[in-house]
């Protein structure tokens, strides 16, 4: 079976790729080792959530789907950012680039579902599920082999299957990466405080917390981020519910107060990582499989949605234009474009984890001149938040 495009990994960032690509017309096969399509409605509102800034949304809506996402999804127009470890406090607001928000975050299973239940509608876009790739061979076109034992073709093969990505393995495509030494802890929590509609990122001794509001089955919740030390996340893991929560009130310094666990808690290890490249013989990587960002800002997701967003354009317009959907040109500039964006967002977190997680008296000091400072510079504010939340 041939086709123009295959993509690997049927995550957010994958399956929006295939509807952007069918919507354009191309015979599209998307393949993944789950069953995504299949999402139980009991697990809509649980699991991982993402937070979408105005970029990420704007995509959404050129695929037709905001409207139906938008009510499902929790506003947020403001953003508290503090260091524990000092006494300035930044404040971001959307009226301060006259926009009425700063972004929304939603769960990632309803996201998914309602770009599978688009995509359903499709009939150029074949779904392939329970498979995963055995083994890429780049002729004229990209021949792929699954565990299935299906032998695709196509004219590209895109990699949308994250951190372990076996397209980035097998295509042989050089990364850079460390580990951050930190365990994330996410789970979705009830505030004894209301949030009003803002976002919470606390910098502490021991790793950063995120705190974004959140919408589940009509309670107003947070989806935390705690990306933990590994010598302090080993303390939490043995701790019981109760007391981690406890332990969480204390570092948020009773900020939005007591916390009640909705669902479970998950940890992961933290890693970054960047290819050299986006891109090697008929192939290209997006999302995770290209980049992992520290979660610290919640910027992973937008990153993902924005490579999708380049590299559909210039694979729609190559098309129209009767040139190759798979050659070098396009990918090189592809690869160019979005190791630009992507590197100076990563450079940035990484100058965040990394000042944050000093100790050092000098660096604490001039974190808190830093703070002042940003808070009061309104320009240099207002060029912060636009790139924040992608609208430059």
């Amino acid at each position: 079976m041939n086709y123009e495009a295959i993509i690997i990994g049927g995550g957010v960032v994958g399956s929006s790729l295939a509807l952007i690509l069918g919507q354009g017309g191309l015979d599209v096969c998307l393949i993944d080792k789950g069953r995504p399509s299949s999402t139980n409605e009991h697990d809509f509102y649980k699991g991982r959530t993402a937070s979408l800034n105005l970029s990420s949304i704007g995509f959404l809506k050129k695929l037709g789907v905001w409207e139906q996402i938008e009510d499902n999804t929790t506003v947020f127009s403001g953003i508290e950012v503090w260091d524990s470890q000092g006494s300035s406090v930044i404040k971001f607001s959307a009226s301060e680039i006259e926009e009425k928000k700063l972004g929304v975050t939603a769960f990632n299973n309803l996201l998914s579902k309602v770009i599978y239940s688009e995509l359903s509608k499709i009939s150029n876009v074949s779904i392939i599920e329970d498979d995963s790739l055995d083994s890429i061979q780049v002729r004229e076109d990209v021949l792929v082999s699954t565990r299935n034992g299906l032998n695709l073709g196509s004219n590209i093969l895109i990699g949308a299957d994250g951190s372990l990505s076996s397209v980035r393995n097998l295509s042989s495509i050089p990364i850079r990466t460390w580990s951050y030494d930190q365990i994330a802890f996410v789970a979705s929590l009830k505030p004894e405080f209301p949030v009003n509609n803002t976002s919470y990122q606390i910098f502490t001794d021991t790793g950063p917390i995120a705190l974004l509001p959140i919408n589940g089955k009509g309670e107003n919740l947070v989806s935390l981020v705690w990306s933990a030390d590994k010598e302090y996340a080993s303390k939490l893991e043995k701790l019981n519910t109760e007391n981690l929560l406890e332990e969480l009130k204390l570092k948020t310094e009773n900020k939005l107060g007591s916390f009640q666990l909705r669902g479970e808690i998950t940890t992961y290890p933290l890693n970054q990582l960047h290819v050299k490249e986006y891109f090697s013989d008929r192939v290209a990587l997006v999302g995770d499989s290209a980049h992992t960002i520290h979660p610290l800002a919640g910027q992973g997701l937008n990153l993902g949605l924005s490579d999708v967003n380049d590299l559909s354009e210039r694979i729609l317009v190559s098309r129209r234009l009767g040139l190759d959907i798979g050659g070098l040109k396009l990918l090189q500039e592809y690869s160019s474009s979005r190791k630009k964006v992507n590197l100076k967002m990563i450079a940035l977190m990484e100058a965040f984890k990394r000042g944050f997680g000093s100790t050092n008296p000098w660096l604490r000091m001039g974190r808190n001149m830093a703070f002042s400072v940003t808070d009061k510079a309104k320009p240099l504010k207002k060029r912060f938040i636009k790139e924040a939340v992608g609208v430059i």
